[in-house]
């Protein structure tokens, strides 16, 4: 071997640690950035030739910088993304429902549904006296009021989450747009044969940030592009182009927002407001927005609608076969009065004036001015065993069954962030251990590369020297 071999072996030693100092350095400073996965120098030995008819080596060189990735831990990491997502959403709604079913205090919608019955019972021990009639009219009056302020807040619930769907929406398109610019990037930087290791880092982050507001699949494609698609198939991003979500009213009252998906370059535009926020597919903060807007909510406001249907169905059947003071027959408490369908929204009193209450199953001319025969029948309604969804029950029992289920959802909804948040808690510690930067270790690589690099350098001295050695004969 000549002293020039050994000049050559010695520059490859220099740049090869030389750069693997760097790849240390970059692992350093990007300790605490978000998404950046470990890099590692891969060394390997140049060729060797034969000298002599021996193989001698030829030095060292740079295989490849590779990240410290897993993509299953990926997939992983983007499935507890979007169950987080939901789960974090539905509860944060159920915290906004759950209040208005807590009879904790004087108050709500139990206490005075007993209230109002409670007030024909003590009608009935004077059911000609003012005083008791209009404590009737003010416990119908909360009554009516409970129902509708219920209905109306959950109404305002289902408001919110689809005006929530605009922020959810544009950010979901700005994830689109930043990861086809990224995949465009990524492509050229690999077919002119450089590492884009940061730059799918960054990808790797957006994929699942974006996981976290909508359920997706991705598939890597040969050029080092991802396909990213809904979990139904719809396309968002198709190499260097994103598609986009939009917002579209629908055509009836109360014009809430279906979920319009728009693919990269040309193609129908599908609605896929059901396959998002269906039973099977409400992942991400959008899916769970859907499903509490569409389902959950709903779902409450039908049992409560029933219950209103009820109490005014079956007191008026009571009620307009009664007497008032005014010897007045055949009127309604509760309005509206049939065909119309009474909700807890629509529901309100037919009556303002105590006389007109009808406790009597007789004429005031008949002695129907102090019967109390009426009163005590509605009195007990409370306690009658009807038929409901769900089975034989009294009113109070259907309320109380209302109130469970909510209760139940929102147990449901905190262990499901409790768990989702822990689950993504171990993932990410997961991802941390496999691809996060080690101080300690990167520490100790820098003084193995540099002692390597020292290495390199001392042996161009002694090639150095040789070569002086040589011309030293020459002269």
């Amino acid at each position: 071997m000549s002293v020039s071999n050994l000049l050559d072996i010695a520059s490859t030693g220099l740049n090869a640690q030389q750069m693997a100092l760097n790849v240390a350095g970059e692992n350093v400073t990007n300790v605490n950035t978000a998404g950046y996965s470990r890099q590692s120098v891969v060394f390997d030995s140049v060729q060797s030739t034969t000298t002599h008819g021996f193989p001698l080596g030829n030095g060292v060189l740079v295989a490849a910088i590779q990240r410290n990735y897993d993509s299953f831990l990926q997939s992983q990491m983007m499935a507890a993304n979007s169950a987080s997502g939901n789960a974090t959403t539905s509860n944060s709604a159920m915290g906004m429902v759950q209040p208005l079913f807590s009879d904790l205090t004087a108050s709500g919608l139990g206490t005075s549904l007993q209230s109002f019955f409670n007030s024909w019972q003590d009608l009935a021990a004077n059911a000609g006296g003012i005083p008791e009639r209009q404590v009737v009219l003010s416990s119908a009056q909360q009554l009516v009021t409970d129902f509708n302020n219920i209905s109306n807040n959950l109404t305002d619930v289902k408001d919110s989450m689809d005006t929530s769907l605009k922020g959810v929406v544009t950010d979901i398109n700005d994830q689109l747009q930043q990861i086809a610019k990224l995949n465009g990037t990524i492509k050229q930087a690999e077919i002119s044969g450089a590492t884009a290791n940061e730059l799918r880092d960054q990808r790797d982050l957006l994929l699942r940030q974006l996981s976290g507001n909508v359920g997706v699949d991705t598939q890597e494609q040969p050029d080092g592009t991802f396909n990213v698609s809904l979990k139904n198939g719809e396309l968002l991003v198709t190499g260097t182009t994103a598609g986009k979500l939009m917002l579209q009213p629908q055509a009836l009252p109360p014009n809430y927002s279906d979920i319009v998906a728009i693919p990269p370059g040309t193609g129908a535009a599908t609605t896929v407001t059901g396959t998002i926020g269906g039973p099977n597919n409400s992942l991400g903060k959008l899916g769970a927005t859907i499903q509490m807007r569409d389902v959950t909510v709903n779902s409450y406001l039908a049992t409560l609608d029933q219950l209103a249907s009820t109490v005014a169905t079956e007191v008026n059947n009571v009620f307009t076969t009664g007497y008032d003071l005014n010897g007045v027959t055949g009127g309604s408490l509760f309005s509206p009065a049939p065909p119309a369908t009474v909700t807890a929204a629509n529901l309100s009193l037919s009556i303002s004036n105590p006389s007109d209450i009808a406790a009597a199953d007789t004429a005031p001319a008949t002695g129907g001015t102090g019967n109390n025969v009426i009163g005590l029948k509605i009195a007990a309604l409370y306690d009658a065993k009807l038929t409901l969804p769900g089975g034989s029950m009294t009113m109070a029992e259907f309320y109380d069954s209302l109130v469970g289920k909510v209760g139940v959802d929102a147990q449901a909804s905190q262990r499901a962030e409790t768990s989702s948040t822990g689950t993504l808690n171990q993932m990410n510690n997961l991802r941390e251990s496999n691809s996060g930067v080690s101080l300690d270790e990167e520490l100790s690589n820098l003084v193995k590369y540099q002692k390597a690099y020292q290495g390199a350098a001392k042996l161009v001295n002694v090639a150095n020297d040789m070569l002086d050695a040589v011309l030293g004969l020459v002269r």
